[in-house]
Protein backbone atom coordinates (compact mmCIF):
# COMPACT_ATOMS: atom_id res chain seq x y z
CA UNK A 1 0.00 0.00 0.00
CA UNK A 2 1.19 3.35 -1.11
CA UNK A 3 1.96 6.43 1.94
CA UNK A 4 -0.69 9.32 0.99
CA UNK A 5 1.28 13.01 0.80
CA UNK A 6 -0.30 15.42 2.52
CA UNK A 7 -0.18 17.44 -0.30
CA UNK A 8 -1.31 14.75 -2.67
CA UNK A 9 -4.36 16.76 -4.80
CA UNK A 10 -4.20 13.77 -7.38
CA UNK A 11 -7.88 12.77 -8.16
CA UNK A 12 -9.28 10.15 -6.12
CA UNK A 13 -10.84 7.08 -7.63
CA UNK A 14 -12.51 3.61 -5.91
CA UNK A 15 -12.76 0.46 -8.04
CA UNK A 16 -14.55 -2.77 -6.91
CA UNK A 17 -11.81 -5.69 -7.32
CA UNK A 18 -9.96 -6.43 -10.26
CA UNK A 19 -6.43 -7.22 -11.16
CA UNK A 20 -6.80 -5.25 -14.91
CA UNK A 21 -8.05 -2.31 -13.27
CA UNK A 22 -5.42 -2.02 -10.99
CA UNK A 23 -2.95 -2.41 -13.76
CA UNK A 24 -4.04 0.28 -15.71
CA UNK A 25 -5.15 3.13 -12.43
CA UNK A 26 -0.80 2.23 -11.77
CA UNK A 27 -0.50 4.07 -14.97
CA UNK A 28 -2.57 6.93 -14.38
CA UNK A 29 -1.99 9.80 -12.44
CA UNK A 30 -4.91 9.13 -9.72
CA UNK A 31 -4.81 8.29 -6.05
CA UNK A 32 -6.19 4.62 -5.81
CA UNK A 33 -8.39 2.72 -3.52
CA UNK A 34 -9.07 -0.47 -4.13
CA UNK A 35 -12.01 -2.56 -2.63
CA UNK A 36 -11.61 -6.52 -2.45
CA UNK A 37 -12.46 -9.38 -0.29
CA UNK A 38 -9.20 -10.44 0.34
CA UNK A 39 -6.99 -7.80 -1.85
CA UNK A 40 -4.31 -9.94 -3.11
CA UNK A 41 -0.47 -8.85 -1.67
CA UNK A 42 0.14 -8.08 -4.68
CA UNK A 43 -2.33 -5.63 -5.73
CA UNK A 44 -2.25 -3.94 -2.38
CA UNK A 45 1.08 -2.82 -2.58
CA UNK A 46 0.13 -1.48 -5.92
CA UNK A 47 -2.80 0.83 -4.41
CA UNK A 48 -2.73 4.06 -2.23
CA UNK A 49 -5.29 2.54 0.28
CA UNK A 50 -6.77 -1.38 0.10
CA UNK A 51 -9.96 -2.43 1.88
CA UNK A 52 -10.69 -5.83 2.61
CA UNK A 53 -14.07 -5.99 2.38
CA UNK A 54 -17.23 -8.28 2.02
CA UNK A 55 -18.36 -7.10 -1.17
CA UNK A 56 -21.96 -9.07 -0.80
CA UNK A 57 -22.15 -6.60 2.36
CA UNK A 58 -23.26 -2.89 1.01
CA UNK A 59 -23.90 -1.20 4.48
CA UNK A 60 -20.16 -2.55 5.39
CA UNK A 61 -18.81 -1.47 1.74
CA UNK A 62 -20.59 2.30 2.49
CA UNK A 63 -19.66 2.44 5.59
CA UNK A 64 -15.92 1.95 5.04
CA UNK A 65 -15.67 3.68 1.85
CA UNK A 66 -17.77 6.46 3.41
CA UNK A 67 -14.80 6.78 6.05
CA UNK A 68 -12.13 7.21 3.90
CA UNK A 69 -14.62 9.64 1.83
CA UNK A 70 -14.59 12.16 4.98
CA UNK A 71 -11.09 12.17 5.02
CA UNK A 72 -9.84 12.55 1.08
CA UNK A 73 -13.16 12.98 -0.83
CA UNK A 74 -13.18 10.59 -3.87
CA UNK A 75 -14.08 11.80 -7.50
CA UNK A 76 -15.20 8.73 -8.53
CA UNK A 77 -16.47 4.93 -7.86
CA UNK A 78 -16.85 1.77 -10.76
CA UNK A 79 -16.40 -1.52 -11.42
CA UNK A 80 -15.44 -3.53 -14.61
CA UNK A 81 -16.71 -6.96 -12.91
CA UNK A 82 -20.40 -7.58 -13.54
CA UNK A 83 -20.96 -8.54 -10.31
CA UNK A 84 -20.10 -5.80 -9.04
CA UNK A 85 -21.04 -2.68 -11.02
CA UNK A 86 -24.33 -2.69 -8.86
CA UNK A 87 -22.81 -1.99 -5.74
CA UNK A 88 -20.41 0.41 -7.58
CA UNK A 89 -22.91 2.03 -9.00
CA UNK A 90 -24.63 2.62 -5.31
CA UNK A 91 -21.94 3.39 -3.43
CA UNK A 92 -21.24 6.23 -6.18
CA UNK A 93 -24.88 7.49 -6.02
CA UNK A 94 -25.07 7.12 -1.73
CA UNK A 95 -21.15 9.18 -2.10
CA UNK A 96 -22.63 11.54 -4.71
CA UNK A 97 -19.57 10.88 -6.78
CA UNK A 98 -19.19 10.05 -10.22
CA UNK A 99 -19.90 6.54 -11.98
CA UNK A 100 -22.62 4.66 -13.48
CA UNK A 101 -26.24 5.65 -12.69
CA UNK A 102 -27.56 3.02 -10.24
CA UNK A 103 -30.73 2.54 -12.61
CA UNK A 104 -28.17 1.43 -15.38
CA UNK A 105 -25.81 -0.34 -13.01
CA UNK A 106 -28.84 -2.45 -11.55
CA UNK A 107 -30.88 -3.04 -15.18
CA UNK A 108 -27.25 -4.28 -16.46
CA UNK A 109 -27.14 -6.80 -13.50
CA UNK A 110 -30.64 -7.84 -13.53
CA UNK A 111 -32.12 -9.30 -16.77
CA UNK A 112 -35.83 -9.12 -16.35
CA UNK A 113 -35.03 -5.56 -14.95
CA UNK A 114 -33.19 -4.53 -18.51
CA UNK A 115 -35.76 -6.19 -20.61
CA UNK A 116 -38.71 -3.94 -18.47
CA UNK A 117 -36.93 -0.71 -19.13
CA UNK A 118 -35.79 -1.64 -22.86
CA UNK A 119 -39.42 -2.53 -23.85
CA UNK A 120 -40.89 0.33 -22.25
CA UNK A 121 -38.70 2.69 -23.96
CA UNK A 122 -39.38 1.32 -26.81
CA UNK A 123 -36.27 -0.94 -27.75
CA UNK A 124 -37.11 -4.57 -29.38
CA UNK A 125 -35.96 -7.23 -26.89
CA UNK A 126 -36.74 -10.77 -27.37
CA UNK A 127 -40.12 -12.05 -26.42
CA UNK A 128 -39.74 -13.42 -23.20
CA UNK A 129 -41.74 -14.21 -19.59
CA UNK A 130 -39.90 -14.76 -16.30
CA UNK A 131 -40.18 -17.96 -13.97
CA UNK A 132 -40.21 -16.72 -10.41
CA UNK A 133 -40.07 -20.13 -9.48
CA UNK A 134 -38.16 -22.36 -11.58
CA UNK A 135 -41.24 -24.56 -12.24
CA UNK A 136 -43.07 -22.22 -14.23
CA UNK A 137 -40.61 -22.39 -16.74
CA UNK A 138 -42.13 -25.32 -18.67
CA UNK A 139 -45.39 -23.19 -18.72
CA UNK A 140 -43.99 -20.27 -20.23
CA UNK A 141 -41.83 -22.15 -22.71
CA UNK A 142 -45.49 -23.66 -23.95
CA UNK A 143 -46.67 -20.00 -24.21
CA UNK A 144 -44.02 -18.61 -26.17
CA UNK A 145 -43.58 -21.65 -28.87
CA UNK A 146 -40.08 -23.74 -29.33
CA UNK A 147 -37.20 -22.96 -29.48
CA UNK A 148 -37.06 -20.59 -26.13
CA UNK A 149 -33.71 -19.91 -24.07
CA UNK A 150 -33.56 -20.19 -20.27
CA UNK A 151 -31.66 -17.52 -18.44
CA UNK A 152 -30.59 -16.85 -15.11
CA UNK A 153 -31.93 -13.82 -14.21
CA UNK A 154 -29.01 -12.06 -12.54
CA UNK A 155 -25.25 -12.49 -12.80
CA UNK A 156 -23.30 -15.49 -14.11
CA UNK A 157 -22.22 -14.18 -17.52
CA UNK A 158 -22.91 -16.56 -20.70
CA UNK A 159 -22.75 -20.07 -17.81
CA UNK A 160 -26.20 -18.97 -17.37
CA UNK A 161 -28.19 -19.51 -19.95
CA UNK A 162 -29.16 -22.57 -22.66
CA UNK A 163 -30.89 -22.91 -25.88
CA UNK A 164 -34.12 -25.44 -25.45
CA UNK A 165 -35.73 -26.89 -28.58
CA UNK A 166 -37.68 -29.65 -26.40
CA UNK A 167 -39.57 -30.25 -23.47
CA UNK A 168 -36.91 -31.96 -22.56
CA UNK A 169 -34.30 -29.21 -23.22
CA UNK A 170 -36.63 -26.72 -20.73
CA UNK A 171 -36.63 -29.34 -18.05
CA UNK A 172 -32.78 -29.87 -18.07
CA UNK A 173 -32.37 -26.22 -18.19
CA UNK A 174 -33.87 -25.73 -15.19
CA UNK A 175 -31.79 -28.89 -13.00
CA UNK A 176 -28.62 -27.49 -14.29
CA UNK A 177 -29.45 -23.40 -13.85
CA UNK A 178 -32.17 -23.86 -10.80
CA UNK A 179 -33.26 -23.30 -8.35
CA UNK A 180 -33.29 -19.79 -8.50
CA UNK A 181 -35.77 -16.73 -10.63
CA UNK A 182 -34.87 -17.35 -14.61
CA UNK A 183 -36.13 -15.47 -18.23
CA UNK A 184 -38.16 -17.16 -20.25
CA UNK A 185 -37.13 -15.59 -24.13
CA UNK A 186 -38.11 -16.88 -27.58
CA UNK A 187 -35.00 -17.60 -29.28
CA UNK A 188 -34.34 -14.92 -31.99
CA UNK A 189 -32.99 -15.82 -35.36
CA UNK A 190 -30.26 -13.93 -37.21
CA UNK A 191 -26.61 -12.85 -37.12
CA UNK A 192 -25.19 -12.30 -33.84
CA UNK A 193 -22.66 -8.58 -32.79
CA UNK A 194 -21.00 -7.65 -30.52
CA UNK A 195 -20.92 -3.37 -30.21
CA UNK A 196 -18.20 -1.88 -28.16
CA UNK A 197 -18.64 1.12 -26.93
CA UNK A 198 -17.45 4.05 -24.50
CA UNK A 199 -20.18 6.70 -22.96
CA UNK A 200 -19.33 9.78 -21.16
CA UNK A 201 -21.47 12.02 -19.76
CA UNK A 202 -24.40 10.40 -21.95
CA UNK A 203 -22.80 10.63 -25.12
CA UNK A 204 -22.33 7.24 -26.46
CA UNK A 205 -19.49 6.32 -29.04
CA UNK A 206 -19.14 3.01 -30.62
CA UNK A 207 -15.74 2.23 -31.38
CA UNK A 208 -16.26 -0.91 -32.68
CA UNK A 209 -19.21 -3.36 -34.02
CA UNK A 210 -17.94 -7.36 -34.20
CA UNK A 211 -19.65 -10.29 -36.18
CA UNK A 212 -20.18 -12.87 -33.45
CA UNK A 213 -20.22 -16.69 -33.93
CA UNK A 214 -21.74 -19.18 -31.18
CA UNK A 215 -22.42 -22.74 -31.14
CA UNK A 216 -25.59 -24.28 -32.05
CA UNK A 217 -25.24 -26.70 -28.85
CA UNK A 218 -27.71 -25.57 -25.73
CA UNK A 219 -25.06 -23.55 -24.21
CA UNK A 220 -24.75 -21.65 -27.37
CA UNK A 221 -20.79 -21.02 -26.41
CA UNK A 222 -18.79 -17.86 -27.99
CA UNK A 223 -17.04 -19.70 -30.45
CA UNK A 224 -15.44 -16.62 -32.32
CA UNK A 225 -15.42 -12.94 -33.97
CA UNK A 226 -14.55 -11.46 -36.96
CA UNK A 227 -13.61 -7.67 -37.60
CA UNK A 228 -14.80 -6.00 -39.48
CA UNK A 229 -18.16 -7.57 -39.33
CA UNK A 230 -18.77 -7.89 -42.44
CA UNK A 231 -22.15 -5.64 -42.60
CA UNK A 232 -22.61 -2.70 -44.67
CA UNK A 233 -21.68 0.97 -43.92
CA UNK A 234 -25.94 1.16 -43.73
CA UNK A 235 -26.24 -1.80 -41.51
CA UNK A 236 -23.27 -0.86 -39.21
CA UNK A 237 -24.87 2.57 -38.99
CA UNK A 238 -28.75 1.08 -38.02
CA UNK A 239 -27.13 -1.21 -35.16
CA UNK A 240 -24.62 1.61 -33.63
CA UNK A 241 -27.73 3.98 -32.89
CA UNK A 242 -29.69 0.93 -32.36
CA UNK A 243 -27.25 0.25 -29.47
CA UNK A 244 -26.95 4.12 -28.57
CA UNK A 245 -30.28 4.34 -28.05
CA UNK A 246 -30.52 1.17 -25.73
CA UNK A 247 -28.08 2.61 -23.71
CA UNK A 248 -29.86 5.67 -23.25
CA UNK A 249 -32.43 4.09 -22.25
CA UNK A 250 -31.27 2.17 -20.09
CA UNK A 251 -29.29 5.42 -18.28
CA UNK A 252 -26.38 4.95 -18.91
CA UNK A 253 -24.40 8.22 -18.59
CA UNK A 254 -20.82 7.23 -17.30
CA UNK A 255 -19.24 3.29 -18.28
CA UNK A 256 -17.94 1.52 -21.43
CA UNK A 257 -20.35 -1.60 -22.36
CA UNK A 258 -20.40 -4.40 -24.18
CA UNK A 259 -23.80 -5.08 -26.04
CA UNK A 260 -24.61 -8.44 -28.01
CA UNK A 261 -27.21 -7.57 -30.73
CA UNK A 262 -29.07 -10.01 -32.90
CA UNK A 263 -30.04 -8.55 -36.68
CA UNK A 264 -33.30 -9.65 -37.83
CA UNK A 265 -35.10 -8.95 -40.75
CA UNK A 266 -37.55 -6.59 -38.74
CA UNK A 267 -34.22 -4.78 -37.24
CA UNK A 268 -31.84 -4.90 -34.28
CA UNK A 269 -32.93 -6.86 -31.33
CA UNK A 270 -30.69 -6.57 -28.06
CA UNK A 271 -29.93 -9.66 -26.24
CA UNK A 272 -27.56 -8.41 -23.84
CA UNK A 273 -25.55 -5.30 -22.31
CA UNK A 274 -23.03 -5.76 -19.99
CA UNK A 275 -21.21 -2.47 -18.51
CA UNK A 276 -17.64 -3.57 -18.96
CA UNK A 277 -15.55 -4.27 -20.97
CA UNK A 278 -15.71 -7.14 -23.34
CA UNK A 279 -13.81 -10.58 -21.67
CA UNK A 280 -11.28 -13.26 -22.98
CA UNK A 281 -8.96 -11.49 -25.42
CA UNK A 282 -11.75 -9.06 -26.73
CA UNK A 283 -10.47 -6.00 -25.29
CA UNK A 284 -6.72 -6.42 -27.01
CA UNK A 285 -8.80 -6.74 -30.20
CA UNK A 286 -10.97 -3.76 -29.83
CA UNK A 287 -7.74 -1.65 -28.63
CA UNK A 288 -5.87 -2.95 -31.74
CA UNK A 289 -8.43 -1.99 -34.53
CA UNK A 290 -10.01 1.18 -32.78
CA UNK A 291 -7.02 3.00 -30.16
CA UNK A 292 -8.91 2.91 -27.27
CA UNK A 293 -8.14 0.35 -24.10
CA UNK A 294 -11.63 -0.40 -22.95
CA UNK A 295 -10.20 -1.06 -19.18
CA UNK A 296 -8.14 2.66 -19.17
CA UNK A 297 -11.10 4.13 -20.70
CA UNK A 298 -13.49 2.84 -18.15
CA UNK A 299 -11.24 4.49 -15.06
CA UNK A 300 -10.90 7.74 -17.57
CA UNK A 301 -14.65 8.10 -17.89
CA UNK A 302 -15.49 7.56 -13.99
CA UNK A 303 -12.94 10.43 -13.37
CA UNK A 304 -14.13 12.84 -16.49
CA UNK A 305 -11.20 12.94 -17.88
CA UNK A 306 -10.88 12.32 -22.02
CA UNK A 307 -10.15 8.75 -23.53
CA UNK A 308 -6.76 8.21 -24.45
CA UNK A 309 -6.52 7.34 -27.84
CA UNK A 310 -3.80 5.79 -30.12
CA UNK A 311 -3.60 4.71 -33.46
CA UNK A 312 -4.91 1.51 -34.58
CA UNK A 313 -2.15 -0.93 -35.97
CA UNK A 314 -4.65 -3.65 -37.26
CA UNK A 315 -7.76 -3.01 -39.58
CA UNK A 316 -9.02 -6.72 -39.40
CA UNK A 317 -8.95 -9.54 -36.37
CA UNK A 318 -10.06 -12.89 -36.92
CA UNK A 319 -10.54 -14.87 -33.20
CA UNK A 320 -11.97 -17.84 -32.74
CA UNK A 321 -12.21 -19.90 -29.47
CA UNK A 322 -11.24 -23.56 -28.78
CA UNK A 323 -13.54 -26.00 -27.63
CA UNK A 324 -14.42 -29.57 -27.56
CA UNK A 325 -16.82 -31.86 -28.59
CA UNK A 326 -16.13 -34.21 -25.68
CA UNK A 327 -14.62 -34.54 -22.43
CA UNK A 328 -11.55 -35.91 -22.33
CA UNK A 329 -7.78 -34.97 -21.80
CA UNK A 330 -6.48 -31.92 -23.61
CA UNK A 331 -3.18 -32.20 -25.84
CA UNK A 332 -0.92 -29.49 -28.16
CA UNK A 333 2.60 -28.33 -29.29
CA UNK A 334 3.50 -24.58 -28.72
CA UNK A 335 6.50 -25.41 -30.52
CA UNK A 336 7.26 -23.45 -33.48
CA UNK A 337 4.21 -21.34 -32.94
CA UNK A 338 3.43 -17.54 -33.09
CA UNK A 339 2.49 -17.61 -29.42
CA UNK A 340 1.25 -14.25 -28.97
CA UNK A 341 -1.33 -15.25 -31.01
CA UNK A 342 -2.42 -18.09 -28.75
CA UNK A 343 -4.13 -17.93 -25.12
CA UNK A 344 -4.68 -21.45 -23.77
CA UNK A 345 -6.22 -21.95 -20.37
CA UNK A 346 -4.95 -25.33 -19.92
CA UNK A 347 -1.83 -27.33 -19.87
CA UNK A 348 -1.01 -30.51 -22.24
CA UNK A 349 -2.60 -33.26 -20.08
CA UNK A 350 -5.46 -31.43 -18.51
CA UNK A 351 -8.99 -32.63 -18.49
CA UNK A 352 -11.82 -30.77 -20.19
CA UNK A 353 -15.23 -30.97 -20.53
CA UNK A 354 -17.41 -30.50 -23.80
CA UNK A 355 -18.49 -27.46 -24.95
CA UNK A 356 -22.06 -27.93 -24.20
CA UNK A 357 -21.60 -29.49 -20.90
CA UNK A 358 -22.68 -26.54 -18.24
CA UNK A 359 -19.64 -26.20 -16.81
CA UNK A 360 -17.59 -26.12 -19.85
CA UNK A 361 -17.36 -23.68 -22.87
CA UNK A 362 -14.02 -22.54 -24.71
CA UNK A 363 -9.87 -23.58 -23.01
CA UNK A 364 -8.11 -21.23 -25.48
CA UNK A 365 -8.27 -18.33 -28.07
CA UNK A 366 -6.36 -17.97 -31.26
CA UNK A 367 -6.45 -14.66 -33.01
CA UNK A 368 -4.89 -13.07 -35.32
CA UNK A 369 -4.43 -9.97 -36.68
CA UNK A 370 -4.01 -8.14 -40.62
CA UNK A 371 -5.45 -6.56 -43.43
CA UNK A 372 -6.42 -9.52 -45.92
CA UNK A 373 -9.30 -11.61 -44.85
CA UNK A 374 -7.76 -14.60 -46.94
CA UNK A 375 -4.47 -13.79 -45.18
CA UNK A 376 -5.74 -14.22 -41.64
CA UNK A 377 -7.95 -17.37 -42.63
CA UNK A 378 -4.36 -18.67 -43.81
CA UNK A 379 -2.68 -17.98 -40.70
CA UNK A 380 -5.29 -18.84 -38.62
CA UNK A 381 -5.37 -22.42 -39.88
CA UNK A 382 -1.79 -22.94 -39.81
CA UNK A 383 -1.17 -21.62 -36.60
CA UNK A 384 -4.25 -24.44 -36.01
CA UNK A 385 -2.55 -27.07 -37.68
CA UNK A 386 0.69 -26.26 -36.31
CA UNK A 387 -0.76 -26.42 -32.38
CA UNK A 388 -2.08 -30.59 -33.18
CA UNK A 389 -4.70 -30.22 -30.85
CA UNK A 390 -6.62 -33.36 -30.04
CA UNK A 391 -8.49 -34.12 -26.96
CA UNK A 392 -7.87 -38.50 -25.52
CA UNK A 393 -9.55 -40.55 -24.67
CA UNK A 394 -12.00 -40.29 -28.03
CA UNK A 395 -9.99 -38.80 -30.21
CA UNK A 396 -12.57 -36.24 -30.84
CA UNK A 397 -10.84 -33.29 -32.83
CA UNK A 398 -11.36 -29.88 -31.40
CA UNK A 399 -14.18 -28.17 -32.89
CA UNK A 400 -13.20 -25.58 -35.67
CA UNK A 401 -15.65 -22.63 -36.22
Amino acid sequence: MKTDSVADTRPSVACLSGRRVVDVLTRLDVRSVLLDNPTPLDLACKVDVALDIDLDDWDAAEAALRRLHAGRPLDAVFSVYDAHVPLAGYLAARLGTRGLDLRAALACHDKIRMRMVLAGGGVRVPDHLTATDPADAAAAARRLGLPVVVKKATGSRGRGSMLCRSSEDVARAVEVLGPTALLVERAVEGPEYAVQSITSDGRTEVVGILAQYVGTGPRQVETGYDFPSGLSSEREAEVASFVTRALAVLGFDHAVSHTQVRLTEDGPVLINVAARPPGGQLCAATERTSGIDLTRAAAEIALGVPVTRVTPTATGVLYRCVTSDSPGTAWYDLGGIDVPAVTLDVEPGDSVRSVDDPDGGSYGRIVVYGDDPAELESRYRAIFESLRLHVEPDNQQVTLP
